[in-house]
């Protein structure tokens, strides 16, 4: 398969659909995109929903972070990404189990 070249029927923009991606749309039995990518994508967050984030405080450092979720409605401790992943390595449930034989 040559690589095709699409007009978005969105924003009239050529985009290129490049063999590999023929092939997979094919094997899946899914027809060629009509949209470039960039509509796509805005078509699929469009749908998606609104989000709010809010700024929190991590509870163990004090660093400023953004949450997906309201503050003062969570009653679980707010980590920022470096904390949550040090508790994460401490207290992991999987590691902390001894293997069970069969």
């Amino acid at each position: 398969m040559a690589n095709v070249t699409q007009t978005c029927n969105n924003c009239s923009k050529q985009f290129l659909i490049i063999d590999a991606e023929q092939a997979f749309l094919q094997k899946q039995g899914i027809p060629l995109p009509f949209m470039c990518p960039a509509c796509r994508q805005a078509r699929r967050t469009m749908l998606r929903g609104e989000r709010k984030l809010y700024k929190a405080t991590c509870q163990q450092c004090g660093k400023e972070i953004i949450v997906g979720y309201d503050p003062a409605t969570v009653t679980q401790t707010i980590l920022c990404r470096e904390d949550y992943d040090k508790y994460y390595e401490e207290n992991d449930p999987i590691i902390k189990e001894p293997l069970q034989e069969f």
